[in-house]
């Protein structure tokens, strides 16, 4: 269909027809047609694309701005001391590691600040009885409740060496834990070491009623570890088991050596056992199997604690069961040289 054309008058110069005037109507119409058809589009995929990112963004606060917010609100609360603050585990995965992170992070500062507190409330308990009985002894004698004779003075004495006793196994203690105890590790034969231990508490046992026994051994068990501080945890060992079996009991020692190169040496008794609620915390720190137990019969509570730390700096491993005929079996474990 051809474009209607509008005639307009000639173009007369000087009396003569140089041109004629032509205006076509559809000219200015068509051009802002055209634009029109261009920015139409334009206009809607903008506004489609603005709807778009508002969606997006929505979205994208929803699952990942606000856990990360969470996250850092948490982090400042547990920064000012509200250990128990948690957070919710949402939205993406690399945002669910990070909460559960934090979350297991939260957990262990908790958990820690609660033994801590334990701990301190602990040591001042256990330092609190031997100072006292040492106070009130010397507090008595000026006073004339006690005479200052050997009998009272050794009871002094005795309640200050359990002192100074508690005090080092304190010290020994937070070495091994800090990872700052010495070890002069050389190939030592345990078998000879535990020959010893049972040698030295040979009397004791004898004393007690109790019979200790060591296994029948026709071969040499070699490892490398520290022959002092291995020998004061057999020591350790034996010590607990004397205590805890009544008269007439038995305390016994075995060593055994697996396929594996696995070497292991328990102190076994036929005594009372532990609860088997108990056993998983045998190993800490002021752990007793009588709460009640005065602290001149039940020793520091840091022994098997200190056992574990040394034995488990040394590369080895320490643990506990029940005998299923009665008592208790701690085994020590370590690879042969």
């Amino acid at each position: 269909m051809s474009t209607p054309i509008v005639h307009t008058p000639q173009l007369i110069v000087e009396e003569r027809k140089i041109g004629m005037l032509v205006f076509d109507r559809q000219t200015g119409p068509s051009q802002f047609g055209a634009v029109t058809n261009i920015l139409l589009p334009v206009s809607l995929i903008s506004v489609f694309l603005a709807l778009l990112a508002a969606v997006v963004g929505a979205l994208l606060s929803r699952q990942v701005v606000t856990p990360l917010a969470e996250v850092i609100a948490a982090s400042r609360a547990v920064t000012a001391g509200k250990l128990n603050a948690r957070v919710q585990v949402q939205g993406p995965q690399d945002l669910r590691l990070l909460t559960d992170s934090f979350n297991q992070m939260a957990d262990s500062l908790d958990r820690n600040d609660r033994e801590r507190r334990a701990l301190l409330a602990d040591i001042a308990h256990e330092l609190r009885t031997p100072i006292s009985a040492i106070r009130g002894r010397l507090e008595g004698m000026p006073d004339g409740i006690y005479p200052a004779d050997e009998k009272h003075i050794s009871m002094a004495l005795k309640a200050n060496y359990l002192l100074e006793r508690l005090v080092e196994d304190l010290r020994l203690l937070t070495l091994a834990e800090s990872r700052q105890l010495t070890f002069h590790k050389k190939e030592i034969d345990l078998g000879a070491l535990a020959a010893h231990a049972v040698e030295i508490f040979s009397a004791e046992a004898q004393e007690k009623g109790i019979a200790l026994t060591l296994g029948p051994s026709d071969r040499k068990y070699l490892v490398s570890a520290d022959p002092q501080r291995t020998e004061q945890v057999i020591g350790n060992l034996i010590g607990n088991a004397l205590h805890y079996v009544p008269e007439g009991g038995k305390v016994w020692l075995n060593l055994e050596q697996s396929e594996d190169r696995l070497l292991s040496i328990s102190v076994c008794d036929n005594g009372a056992g532990i609860p088997p609620e108990d056993l998983p915390y045998i190993f800490n720190r002021f752990w007793r199997k009588e709460k009640s137990r005065s602290r001149a019969s039940g020793g520091s509570g840091l022994g098997l604690a200190i056992a574990k730390q040394i034995i488990e700096a040394q590369g080895g491993s320490i643990r506990a069961e029940n005998i299923l005929t009665g008592g208790l079996k701690v085994t020590i474990e370590f690879l042969t040289t």
